[in-house]
């Protein structure tokens, strides 16, 4: 039976799981377009099923056949610089393994539309190939259901990649869906419809009731899209895990070490190693020991951990500039140059030196795989970054005003500044005009708590800031709160099953799990938070503290250098970092500590009467040495990371189109007679017999020996076959005989001549001359085609 209905919705799914597939990949840049590789890999499935499926191969046959075909298509996709023409070589499997791993990370963790990498290109390729194998076999051998919503599974599963919202995509698919269902029910109706039959084994053809499938799937289909944007909201954006994870049992055993992007209140953050995650040369106006490594920047709170609220990514050539313009810098800045080579880190967000203006890489993946986050350009990689990895980015360092920061919007020195001035540690320069002050794009945003936030943490915030006239000093002034001595206590060797769930329990209630006890977690959270609830916006930072120097020169940042900081918005200048972590090694130098005085003397910050903690005991429980060998360091890009890709499919164009040509020389024509013929051995079985003459009559006229125009079936038989006869008589019984004839009789006589009459061909004729019927086509012109010749004739 031919499925016409089947095929056209198996095909219309088919196509919309491509269209999806655009919103998943970017387009190609260099080589072949991805979308012709994926057209031809699917060409290449259905031809091949269909050519196995025509010659009467074994199901298992086809299928090694196709997985054959799969193979080295992939192998020529992803590696095809270690191929001898088609076929691998000893290399091609080893890089194979490291292109199908660097597109597993691009497609666990990339935000689409990501690069086509070629490993990425390839695993689609097999994808389409075994869905349109899938398809063909399906309509085949009588599968419809399957052929029809395979490639709409498929499409569903590129849905679920693409993270942005589907909007009239969604209808699309139930559209798509319903036609399917409908075109297989009205195909299986028709199965049977208008064919001989003896009454005596008729079978009841199964009457589909099309709309009450159609309308059952719609209210799933309703209900399930319902459901998810229903329960979306339970799912916090930040998730459910640790800030910190590495795999296997930790960093330093197996290398690679990878931060989830939030920080919260709950000290969930496992012991840091000593395992090197990236090491890095600077040149420029500072000292590479002095600058701060980020890795994004986390704008929402939502009562225990901050996140960064659906940060929008966009490549560097569709922006001005890396950062928002609005929000930029607008002091003195240094100019800073690294060379970052990549060891264990493992993150979908490259360090870098704030704020990127520029990122270049060796590695062609790698330089069309970033992204930049479009409020303040943080790198974003649509992989992993992975050992080996080395690329240069060019940033511009803020460096604080402070004759700037030191005033007050009337531009009179503020408090603190006043009395360092009185005192003679701080020279206040005269400043011509008055000080600009810049409004921050969106300010609610970084201003938002959630209303769950106990108003005895404002009153906090408060108390340490009362009496201060600037944004500034307020800023000062609570850094200084958390880094006096006594006041908190910094371990990262804290039981993370005790807990402080609040943040006001944590900063206030003495008897809660590890009262003012943690790390830089807990002490960016807290002082970010406190911000916002005097007036000032704030924003916490991931990243590293400035690492330690090699003999060369080089930085090394090691897994104990994750750190976690805080930037706060000064009308007059921009973002500015302050760090309120007590840490006892002196990595995280404060904001208070670049002050030309001791900012305490003139902050009335309450202290409580007795010392919350012991100010000479060590803040840094968690013991810590520097490793002796450090040989196992690379220099800076001497690891360089085989780039097979030029960042598209590798396939050369010819390649495909001799292969589609060959395959369509060798296995069209045969399949569509195949097709043919079992479609009238289906009708044989059901008691059409002129199907059967039908077909033995167009495999003849294929060996040449076709029958006359005037000739009648007789003596088209007698003169050709003396096996064709009974078929002949049978025939024309079945035209021209009473209509009380024995019906299941003659469809038996019409299949056992049938039958002879193929063998005495297959002694007849040589191989050869069959095979090359099977690639004649004039059996296939169309009716009136046929008649035409013959009158020309």
């Amino acid at each position: 039976m031919v499925y016409r209905l089947s095929w056209i919705a198996a095909l219309t799914g088919l196509a919309l799981a491509l269209l999806r597939v655009e919103r998943l990949l970017r387009s190609t840049v260099d080589g072949l377009p991805w979308e012709i590789v994926l057209i031809a890999a699917a060409v290449l499935g259905g031809a091949l099923t269909w050519a196995g499926l025509s010659y009467r191969l074994a199901l298992p046959t086809v299928i090694v056949v196709n997985l054959v075909g799969m193979f080295l298509t992939l192998v020529r996709i992803t590696v095809p610089g270690t191929t001898w023409a088609i076929f691998p070589t000893a290399s091609s499997f080893g890089d194979l393994a490291t292109e199908l791993s660097f597109a597993r990370d691009v497609i666990r963790t990339g935000v689409a539309p990501v690069i086509p990498l070629s490993g990425i290109v390839a695993i689609l390729a097999l994808v389409f190939w075994a869905v349109t194998a899938l398809i063909v076999w399906g309509l085949l051998r009588s599968r419809p259901y399957v052929s029809a919503l395979a490639p709409l599974v498929l499409y569903l599963q590129f849905a679920t990649m693409d993270r942005r919202p589907g909007g009239w995509w969604a209808w699309v698919l139930l559209l798509a869906l319903g036609f399917a269902l409908l075109a297989v029910s009205f195909d299986r109706r028709r199965e049977g419809t208008g064919l001989l039959t003896a009454r005596t084994t008729r079978t009841a053809v199964v009457r589909t009731l099309p709309a009450v499938a159609a309308g059952i799937m719609l209210s799933v289909f309703v209900a399930a899209l319902w459901a998810t944007n229903a329960l979306a909201d339970l799912v916090p954006r930040s998730g459910f895990l640790e800030w910190r994870a590495t795999s296997g049992l930790t960093g330093e055993y197996y290398g690679s070490v990878s931060y989830n992007p939030f920080v919260g209140v709950q000290q969930n953050l496992l012991s840091q190693t000593n395992v090197p995650v990236f090491v890095a040369s600077v040149e420029g106006d500072l000292a590479a020991d002095e600058v701060y490594w980020r890795l994004l920047t986390l704008d929402s709170f939502n009562g225990t951990r901050w996140f960064a609220d659906d940060p929008q990514v966009a490549r560097p050539e569709d922006r001005a500039a890396f950062e928002d313009p609005d929000q930029r810098f607008r002091g003195p800045t240094a100019e800073v140059t690294q060379d970052i080579t990549i060891l264990a880190l493992q993150m979908d967000w490259i360090p870098a030196v704030y704020a990127p203006t520029d990122m270049e890489a060796a590695n062609r993946s790698v330089d069309r795989g970033y992204r930049v986050k479009e409020d303040d350009g943080s790198l974003r990689f649509d992989a992993l970054t992975f050992r080996g990895m080395t690329y240069r980015v060019w940033s511009t360092v803020p460096v604080p005003d402070l004759q700037v920061l030191s005033r007050d919007a009337d531009g009179d020195v503020s408090v603190v500044f006043t009395g360092a001035a009185e005192d003679d540690a701080f020279a206040v320069e005269p400043l011509e005009g008055t000080i600009p002050t810049f409004d921050l794009p969106e300010r609610t945003t970084y201003l938002e708590l959630p209303e769950t936030i106990d108003p005895a943490v404002a009153e906090l915030a408060r108390d340490q800031t009362r009496g201060l006239t600037t944004d500034f000093e307020r800023a000062i002034a609570l850094e200084a709160f958390f880094r006096s001595p006594g006041n908190f206590r910094y371990s990262t060797a804290i039981d993370p099953g005790h807990r402080a769930e609040e943040l006001a329990a944590w900063l206030l209630d003495p008897s809660s799990p590890s009262y003012r006890t943690g790390y830089c977690e807990q002490f960016s959270t807290s002082m970010a938070v406190l911000a916002r609830t005097i007036g000032i916006p704030s924003r916490v930072v991931l990243g590293f503290t400035p690492g330690s120097m090699l003999d060369d020169g080089r930085i090394v940042v090691r897994d104990r250098n994750a750190h976690a900081w805080v930037e706060l918005w000064m009308p007059s200048q921009g973002w500015v970092k302050f760090d309120p972590t007590p840490r006892g090694d002196g990595v995280n130098p404060a904001t208070i500590a670049d002050l030309p005085f001791d900012a305490s003397e003139y902050l009335e910050i309450p202290e409580p009467e007795v010392p919350l903690f012991d100010p000479a005991e060590p803040r840094e429980i968690l013991p810590f040495q520097d490793p002796e060998d450090l040989d196992d360091i690379p220099p800076v890009g001497s690891t360089d990371f085989a780039d097979t890709s030029d960042g598209g499919p590798l396939l050369p164009g010819w390649v495909v189109m001799a292969a589609a040509g060959v395959l369509a020389l060798f296995g069209f024509l045969p399949a569509l007679k195949a097709i043919r013929r079992r479609r009238r051995l289906r009708r044989l079985e059901t008691g059409d017999i002129s199907a059967a003459w039908a077909e033995i009559v167009d495999r003849l006229s294929d060996l040449g020996i076709g029958p006359r125009p005037a000739e009648t079936p007789a003596e088209f038989a007698a003169a050709t076959d003396s096996a064709l006869e009974p078929l002949a008589n049978v025939y024309g019984r079945y035209l021209y005989g009473p209509q009380d004839r024995d019906d299941r009789a003659l469809v038996t006589a019409a299949e056992a001549s049938f039958a002879d009459t193929e063998d005495h061909l297959t002694t007849r004729f040589s191989a050869a001359r069959r095979l090359a019927g099977w690639y004649a086509p004039g059996t296939l012109a169309p009716a009136w085609w046929r008649r035409m010749r013959r009158r020309l004739r």
